[in-house]
């Protein structure tokens, strides 16, 4: 949990970006994105998932607030769960539409800050709210709870590293019989200039589900900076075990309001 795919990447660079003009003062962060995902996860027939999310962010000099409300196309027999799909007891194929579960975090930072370089240091915590519906598989019907804490270190070049360890709290649903998990990720950006970044990432998942797998998955994405308060980002994830998708792909404006 912690992302609906990648607007969490696009948020982070644009918040280096307002933070850089306006390193005292509050700012909004509004994002648009679309998102599409497919794989079998652990069944025998495959589900396909598209997410149109719209996104909010609210940046200060201590503290970033997010809250993600997605409306959700799914076709298959899983169920959609914290922006990725997981094996359900339902085995046939549906096709169904509607707003899911929304996801809100609440980031700081202990050392450093979105535009420090060295070590930056901090902590977020993340909570789902169960809006989308239980019975077509848009949701899990139930609250999650997660915290993570993040680390990062810039070099003078453009060079950073990054990683985040967390621990997942899933509300028990009786669709869906998950498992609470840890899960941590590591990755490196680079600069290739003031406007354009590439950013990799590797995450591990414990099972969400008995007998399913660890979820391991890379991704690689973009991020496009047309000034100091808009950005564009893409991302294309690829899945490394059952439990995770075949393949993602994600695009998100983000706007300074």
């Amino acid at each position: 949990m912690g992302q609906i795919f990648l607007k969490g990447a696009a948020a982070g660079l644009l918040v280096c970006c307002v933070a850089s003009a306006h390193a005292d003062t509050d700012s909004l962060l509004m994002t648009y994105s679309f998102d599409s995902l497919k794989g079998k996860f652990g069944q025998t027939q495959e589900t396909k998932a598209k997410a149109f999310t719209l996104g909010a962010t609210y940046v200060t000099p201590s503290y970033r607030a997010s809250i993600f409300v997605p409306y959700i196309s799914l076709e298959g027999p899983g169920t959609f769960v914290n922006g990725t799909v997981t094996n359900s007891t339902n085995q046939s194929t549906r096709k169904e539409s509607g707003l899911g579960d929304v996801l809100t975090t609440l980031s700081t930072d202990f050392i450093g800050g979105p535009t420090a370089l060295g070590w930056t240091v901090g902590a977020t915590g993340l909570l789902k709210l169960p809006v989308g519906n239980e019975d077509k598989g848009l949701g899990t019907g139930k609250t999650d709870y997660a915290a993570q804490g993040d680390f990062a270190y810039r070099f003078k070049d453009g060079f950073s590293l990054n990683g985040n360890y967390g621990r997942q709290i899933y509300g028990k649903s009786a669709t869906v019989q998950l498992k609470d998990g840890n899960y941590y990720g590591l990755g490196f950006g680079l600069a290739l200039s003031n406007e354009l970044n590439l950013n990799f990432n590797a995450t591990k998942r414990d099972a969400i589900v008995a007998g399913g797998q660890d979820r391991k998955e890379r991704t690689i994405s973009g991020v496009y900076a047309f000034g100091p308060t808009s950005a564009l980002q893409v991302g294309y994830t690829k899945g490394y075990s059952q439990a995770s998708p075949d393949k993602a792909f994600s695009a998100s404006l983000i706007f300074q309001q």
